[in-house]
């Protein structure tokens, strides 16, 4: 079984949205300022893969003025062995960014465990499955 773990990273005020900065602000009327990807680790890795659909998103993280990495786990409870596991992911995450001609300076980096649910823990998506 794999567990869906996820890492989101906001890549805020994209630099291609300039048109957002204008004074005319009907010109960018359809420009994102910002826009958010999400990426599913299997369990316990902290290896950085993104989809080909987040990769071409990712591309264009070199023109965003800011970028916001939150690694998270899902677990119920939070651990300091899960705070590690999501500060690598978030590491791991941040290092591909850098590798790719992000400057590191533009990135900020979070981590949570027991964190920030991809749905909400009343519907049976987010109920823990059974371990017996």
């Amino acid at each position: 079984m794999r567990k869906a773990f996820f890492l989101a990273i906001s890549l805020a005020s994209m630099i291609f949205a300039q048109g957002a900065l204008a004074a005319d602000y009907g010109t960018a009327h359809s420009t994102p300022v910002s826009s958010m990807v999400m990426v599913s680790f299997p369990d316990s890795s902290t290896t950085f893969q993104p989809p080909a659909d987040v990769a071409a998103v990712l591309a264009d993280a070199r023109a965003a003025s800011m970028i916001y990495v939150n690694g998270r786990t899902s677990t119920n409870r939070p651990s300091a062995r899960d705070e590690i596991l999501a500060l690598k992911r978030a590491l791991s995450a941040r290092k591909y960014l850098v590798d790719r001609g992000v400057s590191p300076l533009k990135i900020m980096v979070n981590f949570a465990s027991a964190a920030d649910y991809v749905t909400e823990n009343i519907t049976p998506e987010a109920l823990p499955e059974p371990t017996c």
